[in-house]
């Protein structure tokens, strides 16, 4: 796995002598910049996507690494403090520091952080990873959405694939059913139209109509109609005509 860096050091020669130790002891460690002041440092850090910030405590001019983090919030890097100064230790690691690394650095030390940085960072993304594939998984087992529908004898559970149209009637709705089966609801079509929104598979192609696009067979450009699967047919208003020819889906015409 590799590490993008960034190093912020007021010296130069410090700096280059880093990189150095990085080229030669951490290839996996890819240097995406190099910093010698907060200004510099905030500019890269929001511009690029940094898992590292080596990050010296006296960057000159009054200003320290502490003062840098306190100007990022929420930053996703770990930070780790090289510095000439052990008696800023303790405050390093009240800003969650992954290490305090005392110059001139020692390259053991080094390797040792950055192996310790990669694999708390690799297993991080095997359980992001493991966590996603569960979450997908289970979204493609989860049963599709499904409508209670009744009639006089039974409450019928309909999957919303299984629903061919719905057809306004005043102030109630008449559900088609791709086996021709009819059931009414006491509710008008826009108040279905506002609950279906988020399905869409369902477009209303007429003020009195709205069709589940999967049980469409073929738009009939002469009449002007749709035919579905189940052999019914809905008329199409113009308006929504063009609606549905920019959709996506290809209609028989």
């Amino acid at each position: 796995m590799q590490l993008s860096v960034l190093i912020v050091d007021d010296e130069q020669q410090v700096r280059n002598a880093f990189l150095q130790l990085l080229q030669q002891f951490c290839p996996y460690a890819a240097v995406k910049g190099v910093a010698t002041n907060i200004d510099e440092a905030l500019v890269l850090i929001y511009t690029q996507k940094i898992d590292v910030v080596f990050l010296d405590i006296n960057l000159g001019g009054h200003h320290t690494g502490f003062d840098l983090l306190d100007r990022v919030h929420n930053h996703d890097f770990d930070v780790v403090f090289v510095t000439a100064h052990a008696e800023h230790a303790v405050k390093a690691f009240e800003y969650a520091a992954v290490h305090y690394l005392l110059k001139p650095v020692d390259y053991r030390v080094l390797m040792e952080t950055m192996d310790r940085i990669r694999k708390k960072k690799e297993t991080a993304a095997a359980a992001g990873l493991q966590h996603l594939t569960h979450t997908l998984h289970h979204s493609l087992l989860a049963p599709p959405p499904k409508i209670a529908l009744s009639d006089n004898n039974a409450t019928r559970f309909v999957s919303l694939d299984e629903i061919a149209y719905l057809e306004s009637k005043g102030s109630y709705t008449i559900f088609h059913l791709q086996d021709k089966q009819r059931y009414t609801k006491s509710r008008n079509l826009k108040y279905f139209e506002d609950a279906l929104h988020p399905h869409t598979q369902f477009v209303r192609v007429h003020k009195s109509f709205i069709v589940n696009r999967r049980q469409v067979k073929a738009y009939r450009k002469a009449s002007q109609d749709l035919e579905f699967f189940n052999g019914e047919i809905v008329p199409m208003s113009i308006g929504y005509r063009a609606f549905m020819e920019q959709s996506g889906d290809h209609f028989i015409q």
